[in-house]
């Protein structure tokens, strides 16, 4: 018998060698292989024959759909057939593979894209099941399987789990292990039933009733673990204090800055101001949308701390921003020092304390420099970008002194009753309103028949200036620098294609409106592949309009700020999830001016339903809300587990599982989840780099 601790090891089947390969993969217990959960399901059960599949028509290939999996494969077969013969080609940089099967009855084609490995496994003579879409009496993409035999019941006849590749193991291999340790698991309580409708399910039912288990223990876990973060945080004491005197003077002062705030930017100064008046340091998020005006709240309480001899720390994802935010905010703020830092500056900090303090800005390599700092508010921009380890102040000041009051700030748009619920270790403001002068960008959808048109309107539009006189410019994103050579991404496009393909339309737009060289548009790229100083400088030229047309990466996604940029075309718009697309949106019109966004696709019909939508709303947190629905609670049959950052079986959009976990805890306080030590070293092994926007 095994139980969920024991050391994959004692399975029968795995060996001193496997367990080492394992351990590679931090599977090193029976409840890491458990966890290790497919990567799709095959309808195996029933196994077609060859004629059987020619005569099917399309309503009987497709699979049901549900609210649960929106995203099935349809026409899909499979069959047990022998190989006839096997070829392959290049049609350019594309990878055709060909087979012809026969299994008796008749024999079809199948046909593979880019899949270099498939000829090691295909001899012809030997049979082997064919799992894939039929397309044109074709099977495209299919999983080729051999098995000598199936008296377990575990590889055909069922709905059969495919997994990623893990170690040295083939799949039939795998699925027999893990039939071995759930037909012998002991001690496990349901989770011996979860395991089995994980692995051997008898119906898509299961499969979604036993993820939404392994979801409900990740988020007891995730509210536990809040609880005693912020049980632990109360404990620690505050470097300084704001005296209660002075936040009424400094909220007032906000008068004098050259726009007037919100009443959601006025509310949440004030709600970080009497966080810094308290001796428990201040740990408290700041949800903005897109251009709602995050940077100004932080810095109102933030020049404050600085004007009463306090020393502050700004800390953002990338050294365009800092520069940025120190320009932007040394003017408004003329009464207090800033100070810029990023890895190339090799200053010396002193470690002295004097009357004036500072207001440091930078990237993550401050985080280093925070000892000799010493700072009594720490802020960080887009909190998302970092990973675990840089949000956690104790790795790099002395965790046994006083702590530095801690605001974080996101454009990740978060559903207050999650933050409620999840996240009860942070205080919450919200800014859910927009400066008065600031307009989302009109959006189009723009069909590939209508692009040529698209862009000659943009080259117009440019050429044509402002009433203000001042030049408009444009931004062009491509998901990728460089063209791709692999077939399910050959097509998406790349900044350096993007670029040669614009300056030849514009040239045959010049000679149409008979545009002379000195009037013609300034273009420039911008992307991760060019140094630091050629980036600042392309910036630089943004800056001061010497460049109109900037065609990039999705970098200035960061929260880089081009006022100046009125239109913003996102080419492959169907590669990014609606969030990521507003983001996008969000940096052009910054300066309250007419805006306009265009999305470039060639996807098919749902994705362009779905573009569709993203072009009828402009509230960022409810696109989220469809982006997080849109992925559904979890991909049953082929698509990756879907979750805001480090999720690995909850969605967030699971409200019905995130209340049934507070009840749990409310009836058992002291639960245990099996889940938590595993959850715990998954999360301790990887870092969070990104966010679901």
């Amino acid at each position: 018998m095994y139980q969920l601790q024991d050391s994959v090891l004692l399975v029968k089947g795995i060996g001193a060698n496997l367990q080492k390969n394992l351990a590679k993969e931090q599977i090193e217990q029976i409840l890491d292989l458990l966890l290790f959960l497919p990567l799709r399901y095959e309808d195996r059960s029933s196994i077609k024959s060859i004629i059987e599949i020619k005569n099917l028509t399309t309503s009987e290939t497709t699979l049901a759909n549900s609210t649960e999996n929106q995203k099935v494969k349809t026409n899909f077969v499979t069959t047990f057939a022998k190989l006839l013969k096997f070829n392959e080609y290049r049609k350019g940089r594309l990878l055709i593979s060909r087979a012809t099967i026969y299994d008796g009855t008749g024999q079809i084609n199948c046909v593979w894209f880019n899949n270099k490995f498939l000829k090691n496994r295909m001899i012809v003579g030997q049979s082997f099941f064919f799992s894939g879409n039929l397309k044109d009496d074709t099977l495209m993409q299919a999983t080729v399987e051999k098995v000598a035999e199936d008296a377990e019941g575990i590889h055909t006849g069922r709905l059969v789990p495919i997994y990623s590749q893990l170690a040295d193991f083939k799949q039939g291999n795998l699925r027999r292990i893990l039939a071995e340790i759930i037909g012998k698991l002991h001690q496990a309580g349901n989770f011996e039933q979860i395991f089995h409708d994980l692995h051997f399910p008898e119906s898509i039912d299961k499969i979604i009733a036993a993820r939404e288990n392994l979801a409900l223990e990740e988020i007891i876990c995730l509210i536990q673990k809040s609880q005693q973060a912020k049980k632990e945080h109360q404990k620690k004491h505050a470097i300084f204090s704001l005296p209660t005197s002075i936040k009424q003077k400094h909220i007032d002062s906000s008068s004098s800055l050259p726009f007037t705030l919100t009443a959601a930017q006025n509310k949440a100064v004030e709600e970080i101001f009497n966080d810094l008046q308290e001796t428990t340091p201040m740990n408290r998020l700041l949800v903005g949308d897109v251009g709602s005006g995050k940077t100004i709240v932080a810095a109102i309480p933030a020049s404050t701390m600085v004007e009463n001899g306090q020393n502050v720390c700004l800390i953002v994802p990338t050294k365009i921003l800092a520069q940025q935010h120190f320009t932007n905010l040394s003017k408004i703020f003329k009464n207090i020092s800033f100070c810029l830092i990023n890895s190339d500056v090799k200053q010396e900090l002193s470690s002295s304390t004097t009357s004036e303090g500072v207001f440091y800005i930078g990237t993550h390599s401050i985080l280093n420099r925070l000892k000799k700092i010493n700072p009594s508010l720490v802020i960080y921009d887009e909190q998302q970008r970092f990973g675990v380890k840089h949000r956690q102040l104790d790795e790099y000041l002395d965790k046994n002194q006083n702590q530095p009051h801690l605001l974080s700030m996101t454009a990740t748009p978060i559903p207050r009753s999650l933050m409620l619920s999840i996240f009860s270790h942070l205080d919450l403001s919200y800014l859910d309103q927009m400066p008065n002068s600031r307009k989302m960008a009109t959006t189009w959808f723009i069909p590939k028949s209508k692009e040529k048109k698209a862009i000659e309107w943009l080259a117009k539009e440019l050429l044509g200036g402002n009433t203000t006189g001042e030049r408009k410019q444009a931004l062009i994103i491509c998901p990728f620098i460089n063209p791709s050579s692999y077939g399910a991404t050959e097509n998406v496009a790349a900044v350096k294609d993007s670029l040669e393909l614009l300056k030849k339309e514009l040239k045959t737009i010049y000679k149409k409106l008979n545009i002379k060289q000195d009037s013609q548009l300034e273009i420039d790229v911008l992307h991760s592949q060019l140094n630091k100083k050629q980036q600042a400088k392309v910036i630089e030229n943004v800056y001061k309009q010497k460049i109109q047309i900037l065609v990039s990466t999705p970098m200035v996604e960061v929260g880089v700020d081009l006022p100046n940029a009125d239109i913003i075309v996102i080419q492959s718009a169907e590669r990014f999830g609606l969030s990521s697309l507003h983001q996008l949106r969000g940096r052009v019109g910054r300066k309250g001016q007419e805006s306009y966004c265009l999305l470039f696709s060639s996807a098919n019909s749902d994705s362009q339903d779905r573009l569709q939508k993203f072009c009828q709303e402009k509230d960022g947190l409810k696109l989220a809300e469809i982006d997080l629905k849109n992925r559904g609670a979890g991909d049953i049959l082929g698509y990756q587990q879907s979750g805001l950052n480090n999720l690995h079986f909850a969605s967030w959009t699971n409200l019905e599982i995130i209340n049934l976990a507070q009840k749990k805890l409310m009836t058992e306080p002291d639960y245990h989840s099996p889940l938590q030590d595993y959850l715990e070293k998954v999360n301790s092994q990887s870092t969070i780099q990104t966010a679901t926007n």
